[in-house]
């Protein structure tokens, strides 16, 4: 059961990962490495769900495995979540350059620089996490699994194509 709900999370973060918005702002931030770092490291994961989801019934250890993955997944969504709103508001703030530009000058210069800090360590704290994930799959013994349908689904469906055809 957890592989599905996580399944549908990692589909959406990797939409997330794939928007143009984020692909705009990771870049002006230059954390666009990162990010395609992050795509490819849930991609890895992603395929041992369906092994994960079968071994968790009788393996404590990768039952703790996909509860790490879900909060770091949540962490993940979280920071996609913050990129995204300092895109809309960037470029919010673009259109009205004269009103902003005073404001910014009221801005002390290190509180920006603790906030760039705080982020990159946030994103740093991720990817490390991810790959922790990625290296304990493999001592859990956790492998890419192929869906396989039952025969005699395969046979029903390919019967019911015939007639309806």
């Amino acid at each position: 059961m957890a592989e599905i709900v996580l399944s549908a999370f990692l589909s959406v973060l990797f939409e997330k990962l794939a928007s143009a918005t984020l692909k705009s702002i990771a870049s002006y931030k230059g954390i666009d490495a990162e990010m395609k770092k992050w795509h490819r490291l849930l991609n890895q994961i992603q395929g041992v769900l369906a092994d994960a989801s079968q071994k968790e019934i009788t393996n404590q250890s990768v039952k703790r495995w996909l509860n790490d993955l879900q909060h770091l997944a949540y962490d993940i969504d979280d920071v996609l979540d913050d990129l995204a709103t300092e895109a809309m508001h960037r470029e919010f703030t673009h259109k009205s350059e004269p009103i902003t530009s005073k404001v910014r000058k009221l801005i002390p210069v290190p509180l920006c620089c603790i906030n760039y800090s705080r982020t990159h360590d946030k994103l740093d704290d991720i990817t490390a996490k991810l790959q922790d994930l990625v290296e304990e799959k493999t001592s859990l013994g956790l492998s890419v699994k192929e869906e396989t349908r039952p025969k005699d689904i395969n046979r029903r469906l390919q019967t019911s194509m015939v007639h309806a055809i």
